[in-house]
């Protein structure tokens, strides 16, 4: 008997973000922590299902909307991408509770909210901002991001010693100058940014090892931030652009969340911005996210910096997946009928 799953397609910065409203079983009393290692361990043929043809494409995101056992949030999530699953991701947050208030999961009253969120790295806060029923903003105070280890000399077949650093926004990028590679964040460029990208990340995949305070042992990083220049507007503006490579071959159209808080974390651990910055982070394909420094924070023992992210969704449509397992497309992801029996 054919399986039936509601989504929602929601775009933010250019990126196409599906959103599983309902027909998936979800595991209840867990954490996003919890259900995120759930799906990786026992169930990730759905991520591979659902980023593939005939219902994706790895280009696309997407999120699966849950109840949060946690008593401060009404509504959890978790996020399966072409690299596996972020413990956190702005637009991604952003697409979801967007979702969630064209679909009635959270009353969309005029005005501007707040509400808790729970991710796999943690409660998140976000606030948005309804004018006449339309979402005009989406603001999200994310994971705290730090560097992690910073002038790190990676030798590439082509390129030579590239300097290079990792930092934690959510996920690990890996930050890399684009002007060392003598190229531009630009359309014309993408071919080679996903070239540069997959090396970058398997160059790090072995022997990798490395604790987040909260989070414990963290996988080796599947994404890369190809930096360009960034233009000091008045000492607290700045305007820069950007491109997030994901493993093993994604160029994102938008600047992710992720990505931006990423890069201001760098530039102000290297005092190159100020701790209250505010950062208009533009990709390669003209789309932008502003981030909003706030300072910085300790945890654990590190010094860290809370950024806020600010983006506006938009809802391209609504749909229901048929999912047929006598359908010979779907031959591939048979096991997948141990969770829809649940």
């Amino acid at each position: 008997m054919p399986h039936e799953i509601r989504i929602a397609d929601i775009d933010v910065g250019g990126d196409y973000h599906r959103i599983i409203l309902d027909g998936i079983p979800c595991p209840t009393g867990l954490t996003a922590f919890e259900i995120r290692q759930h799906f990786l361990e026992h169930h990730d043929q759905l991520r591979r299902m659902l980023l593939s043809f005939p219902f994706g494409t790895d280009e696309m995101c997407v999120d699966l909307l849950f109840t949060s056992s946690n008593e401060k949030a009404a509504y959890g999530q978790i996020v399966m991408e072409c690299m596996g699953y972020p413990y956190f991701s702005g637009s991604n947050t952003s697409a979801t509770i967007a979702a969630m208030l064209e679909f009635g999961f959270i009353a969309k009253h005029e005005g501007t909210h707040r509400i808790m969120h729970e991710m796999p790295s943690g409660l998140v806060e976000a606030e948005y901002r309804i004018r006449d029923g339309v979402i005009e903003d989406i603001t999200i105070e994310g994971d705290n991001s730090y560097v992690m280890q910073d002038r790190i000399s990676v030798a590439l077949e082509g390129y030579g010693q590239i300097d290079c650093a990792l930092v934690w926004s959510g996920a690990i990028f890996i930050m890399v100058d684009a002007a060392q590679l003598d190229m531009d964040i630009d359309a014309d460029n993408l071919e080679r940014m996903k070239s540069i990208g997959l090396m970058l990340t398997e160059s790090f995949a072995t022997g990798f090892s490395y604790e987040h305070p909260l989070l414990g042992r963290l996988e080796p990083p599947k994404f890369v931030n190809f930096m360009g220049p960034v233009r000091d507007q008045d000492g607290v503006s700045y305007s820069g652009c950007g491109a997030v490579f994901g493993h093993p071959g994604t160029i994102f159209r938008c600047p992710t969340g992720t990505g931006t808080a990423a890069r201001m974390a760098l530039e102000i651990t290297r005092g190159k911005m100020p701790e209250n910055a505010v950062f208009h982070n533009r990709s390669a394909t003209g789309t932008q996210f502003t981030g909003r420094a706030l300072g910085w924070r300790q945890q654990n023992g590190i010094n860290m910096v809370g950024i806020t992210i600010s983006s506006r969704p938009y809802l391209l449509s609504t749909s229901i997946l048929n999912v047929d397992f006598t359908n010979p497309s779907l031959g591939e992801f048979d096991a997948l009928q141990s969770l829809f029996a649940t």
